[in-house]
């Protein structure tokens, strides 16, 4: 099953992207997902307003993680 994904939006180490999945029956089933470098892994939505807002309080938490902080400010993260 072929997957494609599309990168929305990206801050703090915090990405939000659209995932489609081809099935076997070529019709597509489209998700959300949203993934942080803080612990808690990947989050996925099937409604991407759902998705967006995730993606937004996960950005407010990154942007208040010391070791967050610390990786933009020496460049590694955008």
């Amino acid at each position: 099953m072929p997957t494609r994904k599309t990168l929305i939006r990206s801050e703090a180490g915090v990405r939000l992207q659209r995932i489609e999945r081809l099935g076997a029956r070529q019709k597509a089933a489209l998700q959300f997902s949203v993934s942080t470098l803080r612990r808690h892994g990947v989050w996925l939505f099937d409604d991407r307003d759902q998705a967006e807002d995730a993606y937004d309080l996960e950005v407010i938490a990154a942007l208040s993680d010391p070791v967050v902080v610390d990786m933009q400010r020496r460049g590694l993260l955008e």
